[in-house]
């Protein structure tokens, strides 16, 4: 059972992780390093220390952990928030839900089923090295009682030019891929120095003919809760059609998710750098694209879009959109964005795929058969993901059971 607030002292005679890395930004003996919280709350003033200055994704903020768990994204009861303390101030924070599957008691992070990215957050100049974090979540294991194995799914290689220390205890390909690209500073217009002629032709031409049926074209982003309303019911509407084309419901009409965009879209309207925020691209009053997307640092991670049908659909909306998207995120000091995972033609026009990695960590051994059973598990996805024909059969199974739902 978790207690709210668990500490420990390394005691002389254990190895310590200063010990191991005595030049390290590690942790110093005869201190309680680390730190397990029962609740968000409790780990918020560390956690918002470290966010400030450290190396972390938009899917490791306070407040898109803490808008994850209130919606009921997540179940609260097997939270772990575990902080590492050095020189008196926090220097990794790993925000961890531990849940029992087939008999395993396994970790992950917070929200991974439905973010685009893991990752340890850290401070930079942290020497976090294999040794390091095995220690830190032997004790871990110590403190909450019972854990067979740690999980990192959909890892980047590096994140805002730090490479990824997990990776160094081990790498396993993922399913997917990230697409990214470093976009500033660039000048206003960004696709006048990025974009092949033909690209930049193709999107200024749809704006012009998409202006002329409907009016003026403009993205706009949302800062009041009637055009939020507004702009989420065009979301649910635009994004239910397509997933409905692609054989699959639509999750995010359930009410998890809409009190999660809902209530944290509010929280962000007055921040230039929001834990999550809406876009609409206007024609005249009409809503024909949107994209809501989460901060972190310099970054932008567009977490998901939408495009209206019938005649607008004609004219390259999400082109247009993103073009003037990304005019805004310069000027507001972005340098990197990416557009989530999975792959999409439309992504090679903006950004480029990036291998994600898995990383499972056994710490007992019921915790190396787990971690056998996954890594197969993930392997398959992989293979049917990354096999054109294999996924596009994948696609068919998936559309005709959908539409036989349906009936």
């Amino acid at each position: 059972m978790l207690l709210n607030r668990l500490q420990f002292s390394l005691e002389a005679s254990r190895l310590s992780l200063s010990s191991l890395r005595p030049r390290a930004l590690g942790v110093p003996e005869g201190s309680a390093p680390v730190v397990v919280h029962g609740s968000l709350a409790e780990a918020e003033a560390d956690w918002r220390a470290l966010e400030a200055t450290g190396i972390l994704t938009p899917y490791q903020r306070y407040d898109w952990v803490r808008a994850v768990l209130a919606s009921d994204l997540e179940r609260a009861d097997g939270v772990a928030i575990v902080v590492v303390r050095s020189q008196g101030r926090p220097v990794a924070l790993l925000p961890l839900i531990i849940e029992r599957r087939s008999g395993f008691s396994i970790a992950r992070l917070i929200g991974s089923d439905i973010s685009n990215s893991d990752w340890l957050a850290f401070l930079p100049g942290t020497d976090i090295s294999p040794e390091w974090l095995g220690l830190v979540l032997d004790e871990v294991r110590e403190l909450v009682g019972a854990l067979d194995l740690v999980c990192f799914f959909n890892q980047p290689r590096q994140w805002a030019g730090h490479a990824n220390p997990v990776l160094a205890v081990g790498a396993d390909p993922g399913p997917n891929n990230l697409y990214t690209a470093i976009i500033g500073p660039t000048p206003a217009p960004y696709i006048e120095h990025r974009l092949t002629h033909k690209r930049r032709g193709n999107i200024k031409r749809g704006e012009r003919r998409l202006e002329e049926m409907l009016g003026r074209v403009e993205l706009r982003r949302v800062t009041t809760i009637d055009e939020l309303d507004r702009v989420h019911a065009a979301f649910l509407a635009q994004r239910g059609e397509r997933f409905d084309q692609m054989g699959v419901g639509n999750l995010f009409a359930q009410q998890s998710f809409v009190r999660f965009f809902r209530n944290l879209a509010v929280e962000g309207f007055s921040d230039r750098h929001p834990a999550l925020c809406f876009h609409a691209l206007y024609a005249g009053e009409e809503i024909v694209a949107t994209t809501c997307g989460a901060f972190a640092g310099k970054h932008y991670s567009q977490y998901i879009n939408s495009t209206a049908s019938g005649p607008a659909a004609k004219y390259s909306l999400m082109g247009i959109l993103v073009a003037k998207l990304m005019d805004e995120l310069n000027a507001s000091g972005i340098d990197t964005f990416d557009m989530g995972i999975g792959d999409f033609d439309y992504k090679q026009d903006w950004t480029a795929p990036e291998p994600l990695f898995d990383t499972l960590i056994p710490l007992t051994p019921a915790g190396h058969l787990a971690a056998l059973g996954l890594r197969t598990s993930q392997g398959a996805k992989r293979a049917i993901k990354q096999n054109p024909r294999l996924w596009g059969l994948a696609q068919s199974i998936r559309k005709t059971l959908h539409n036989l739902r349906k009936r």
